[in-house]
């Protein structure tokens, strides 16, 4: 099967996310605990509804999210706390940039306004690796698993899903994936990524 493009997840593919490394930066910059700051902001469905388009905006992201915060926060801390929170694999973006070499290759993460904006300071190598083709899941109003979110996706980037491989961590965002048409790879490390992704003709042999 010949592939038009390939389609990786961020977190957890590309880089190791660090949700505490991310809640204690953001209890530094407003002195509250991590605990106190994963209630007000993830276990409340803030973050799920910024993923889901809520916020079309950075700056209607920010502001809420420093409300909830219970603390003003700007968009330069914002970035850094996210930034702490990702440690890349150099392993895995040196494959996605051999594949590059041949293929069209995207970026779609479940994340809103501000990660869009924000994607360059925050994972220079994602940005410069992927330019343009850096998909965020509030822009198509829903996030992954949902498969409606594939479909418009694929839409954006005008390429029918049968010509697509994608590959994200979670189960549950493959299964997604395949039921709206796409060719989907469970990631469970660059071992299997790189096995698959030979197997298929998109590293050479």
């Amino acid at each position: 099967m010949t592939f038009d493009i390939v389609i990786f997840d961020l977190d957890d593919v590309l880089c190791r996310y660090d949700l505490g490394a991310r809640l204690r930066a953001l209890g530094r910059i407003s002195h509250k605990t991590p605990r106190d700051i994963r209630a007000a902001l993830w276990d409340s469905g803030f973050e799920d509804a910024a993923d889901s388009g809520t916020y079309q905006s950075a700056e209607d992201y920010l502001a809420e999210f420093a409300r909830r915060l219970g603390h003003p926060i700007s968009q330069d801390e914002w970035i850094a706390a996210r930034r702490a929170a990702i440690q890349p694999w150099p392993d895995m973006l040196a494959l996605v940039r051999e594949i590059a070499r041949h293929r069209r290759v995207a970026l779609f993460t479940n994340n809103g306004p501000l990660m869009k904006a924000g994607i360059a300071e925050v994972f220079p190598d994602a940005a410069q690796i992927f330019g343009a083709d850096c998909y965020f899941s509030f822009e198509f109003m829903t996030k992954k698993p949902d498969p409606e979110s594939y479909r418009r996706l694929m839409r954006r980037l005008d390429i029918d899903a049968g010509k697509a491989w994608f590959t994200d961590d979670k189960k549950s965002n493959v299964d997604g994936a395949r039921i709206a048409g796409l060719t989907a790879h469970h990631f469970t490390g660059r071992t299997g990524f790189e096995r698959e992704a030979r197997a298929l003709g998109l590293l050479s042999a």
